[in-house]
């Protein structure tokens, strides 16, 4: 019996690295930007994208496309673990972190309309449903929620 006690971790295993979706496959699909804000002192200040009424649809070859209030912009979106490399002031050290970023480019030609967001760092909540984007800055980090239509 213990003789094969290695050979059913190792099927273990692979069943469950098997089982489990990688960074794209749980963008694949479609998104409603919920909300959108700026990290203020103490609290959030919210604005407005413009794209709050439409769905952001991420397809599993790469394309994307947003259609909404009679628009419909096609291009194509990329995401990927990287590590941030920083210097905090605090410890007087070098430190580094893991983050994923989540480019969308977007472009209607036709309306000259054209979306182009950077995200320097994305999360995944509620089991998959929603999406935490983030574009850090020097002054307001901007806050990006979408959620899974």
């Amino acid at each position: 019996m213990n003789k094969y006690l290695p050979l059913a971790a190792i099927a273990a295993l692979f069943l469950i690295s098997a089982c489990t979706k990688s960074l794209e496959d749980r963008l694949i699909g479609s998104w409603k930007l919920d909300e959108a804000y700026r990290k203020v002192f103490l609290g959030r200040d919210h604005f407005t994208t413009g794209y709050e009424d439409g769905v952001f649809t991420f397809f599993e070859n790469g394309n994307a496309s947003y259609i909404g209030n009679g628009d419909t912009l096609n291009g194509y979106w990329r995401a990927d673990n990287y590590t941030h490399s920083y210097y905090n002031n605090g410890s007087g050290q070098w430190d580094s972190r893991s983050m994923r970023y989540l480019r969308l480019h977007l472009i209607n030609f036709a309306q000259n309309k054209f979306l182009d967001w950077e995200f320097d760092d994305f999360s995944f909540r509620n089991g998959h449903r929603t999406i935490k984007a983030e574009q850090y800055s020097i002054s307001n980090d901007r806050v990006y929620e979408f959620v899974r239509q």
